[in-house]
């Protein structure tokens, strides 16, 4: 998805051609065509400043923006504020699974902020296998350098009992490996598929950690 949209400047006054206006909420991060709620134009040395304020219709947040226009081109890209940044993936109960881990998901995760999505299905899927095997090294007390040898598929089926936990992971390693191939076996499923079975798999190996770990038990 682009982050601007195409528009008739002629929303601006009497303005011909197009500008640039965004398509992405800057507060929640979704996609929106939100609804102008003021505007004005300013004139200097034959070229335009357009500036608007809007609702995003998801969070119902205003934002600003400012884009320059000269007789229609499309070229100028608007100034928004606040500014869409980027926000990390933060998860204290995986990063004492796997330091590494958080860092390759938060690499994944820009690379699709960006819309690099095929980079970023890749690298979801490494960050899978960077999450499988040091959950067997550091959370079953498996022999680092067995675990460190094996394939991917090979791992989940011996350190992934749990057939939830098998069948999820199976899920993003063989989407992920479909984007790594010239023709892809299955595009019908798209990359929001595997991103959200790696939301559940985390989800997932997130709640075996803590009935491992619970900060209290019963007294003997």
């Amino acid at each position: 998805m682009s982050n601007y949209l195409i528009k008739r400047a002629s929303a601006f006054g009497n303005l011909s051609g197009n500008y640039k206006k965004p398509s992405v909420c800057p507060h929640c991060g979704f996609g929106t065509d939100a609804p102008v709620a003021k505007k004005d134009t300013y004139s200097f040395n034959g070229h335009y400043l357009l500036i608007a304020t809007c609702t995003c219709t998801s969070c119902g947040k205003t934002f600003f923006f400012a884009c320059e226009y000269d007789s229609g081109k499309t070229d100028y890209e608007p100034i928004i504020y606040p500014s869409i940044a980027f926000k990390p993936y933060s998860n204290d109960v995986l990063r004492k699974i796997s330091p590494r881990f958080i860092d390759m998901y938060n690499q994944a995760l820009q690379s699709e902020f960006h819309k690099n999505i095929e980079l970023a299905a890749v690298g979801y899927r490494s960050a899978l296998e960077i999450l499988v095997k040091d959950y067997a090294i550091n959370e079953l007390g498996q022999n680092q350098e067995e675990v460190s040898s094996k394939k991917l598929c090979a791992a989940i089926g011996t350190y992934l009992k749990q057939e939830d936990l098998m069948k999820t992971a199976d899920v993003v390693r063989i989407l992920g490996n479909d984007y790594t191939h010239y023709e892809r076996k299955y595009p019908q499923h798209d990359f929001e598929l595997l991103k959200g079975y790696m939301d559940i798999f985390l989800k997932q190996i997130e709640v075996q950690y803590m009935v491992n770990h619970p900060p209290v038990s019963r007294t003997p």
